[in-house]
């Protein structure tokens, strides 16, 4: 690539939790600039609010209750939505080329496209937790084949995280629903002796004990193998989360795990004009990965684009020690886990996360983007 970058552009590079809330800051705080651009760049006109993912797969809620509209979004804070995927970056010449061939050149790029898996190759079914609008494409497939078939199935999760525990128990609460003449023989995989490994013990034993009521058997401390499940059966595959390929190539300053080194202020550590948050965010000391996380960078990073536009002072990003993490049963009850509070679980629970969980997404509904009127620029 060559050539200069855009000197009225500012790039944002996927539509995740940060961006979704740096784009609705700006809607209350428009970003007036004289030329000003603001472009984001995403896979999909929708992004997927990952925590209500566990409630749609059980049937609890449609698709839609999950989706932020980008491009309501985009209109509202005065920005332009464009459809590609990132294929290379150059950062010297600040441009990014897209998958399409298409160069986009910035004077500031943002990064807020998270993790991604790269399940294994398996004759069954395999279901992949990321990303996500391929999950949203091919549950529903799983479950048509699911209703059709005979006999019992087998259904191996591998990732003792959160995400594989919340999200094994949602897809067995809707397939015994579905086919209730139906068994199904569940495993878990994890390469770790215990369960939420970071999070407290306590948290661990709940969620333990909510898979073996579940009928699931933990395959603790064992890494899974491409020959521990047989072509007949499901994988759902919620291990080892990746960074997009395309970083490894930037020449920007990465982590030990691929993800972009930032300073505290979320700015590259190897190019003033790049910034990145949530999963894409790597700082030091390293944070875990988690939605919460990139949610609380977002008025930081919305801040910051702001400052480093008009050439003002940056803000720090001061993260929590320890954030809370609210994983759903399929009784509607939740398990609580803080790492200083220890863990709860109960059904007032389940009602505390659903309200979190509904409140974030109303946030972004067509009449709170209405009601927000703007106060200009300050």
């Amino acid at each position: 690539m060559s050539g200069a970058g855009h000197p009225d552009r500012l790039l944002l590079l996927g539509g995740g939790h940060s961006h979704a809330l740096t784009l609705l800051d700006w809607v209350r705080r428009p970003l007036a600039s004289a030329g000003l651009e603001i472009v984001l760049l995403s896979p999909n006109r929708y992004s997927l609010y990952s925590g209500l993912v566990p409630a749609w797969m059980a049937g609890r809620i449609p698709q839609e209750a999950l989706q932020i509209d980008l491009a309501a979004l985009c209109r509202a804070a005065g920005a332009r939505l464009l459809i590609g995927e990132a294929q290379a970056l150059d950062p010297a010449q600040q441009r990014l080329q897209l998958s399409s061939g298409e160069c986009l050149g910035y004077r500031l790029l943002s990064v807020n496209t998270g993790s991604t898996l790269r399940a294994p190759e398996h004759a069954g079914p395999c279901l992949s937790l990321r990303p996500l609008a391929r999950l949203l494409q091919d549950w529903p497939l799983f479950l048509h084949a699911w209703q059709q078939g005979r006999g019992p199935m087998g259904l191996d999760a591998v990732g003792g995280g959160a995400a594989g525990v919340e999200v094994l128990l949602a897809a067995l609460q809707r397939l015994h629903r579905l086919r209730p003449d139906r068994p199904v023989q569940a495993r878990l995989f994890s390469a770790s002796e215990r369960l939420l490994m970071g999070h407290p013990a306590g948290a661990a034993r709940r969620a333990e004990a909510a898979l073996r009521r579940a009928g699931v058997q933990l395959m603790l401390g064992r890494r899974w193998q491409p020959g521990d499940s047989p072509a007949q059966h499901g994988l759902l595959w919620a291990a080892g989360a990746q960074p997009p390929e395309w970083l490894a190539r930037s020449g920007l300053a990465l982590s030990a795990e691929g993800y972009l080194a930032v300073e505290a202020t979320l700015q590259s550590r190897s190019q003033a004009t790049v910034f990145a948050a949530g999963d894409s965010a790597a700082l030091a000391p390293a944070l875990d990965k988690s939605g919460v996380r990139a949610v609380r960078m977002a008025s930081t990073l919305a801040h910051n684009l702001r400052a480093a536009w008009r050439g003002e002072a940056l803000q720090v990003h001061r993260p929590q020690s320890a954030v809370l993490a609210l994983l759903a049963l399929p009784d509607g009850s939740a398990i609580a886990s803080h790492a200083r509070w220890g863990s709860a679980q109960g059904r007032w629970v389940g009602r505390w996360k659903d309200a979190l969980d509904h409140a974030f997404m109303n946030r972004f509904t067509p009449e709170a983007l209405a009601s927000l009127a703007p106060q200009g620029a300050s």
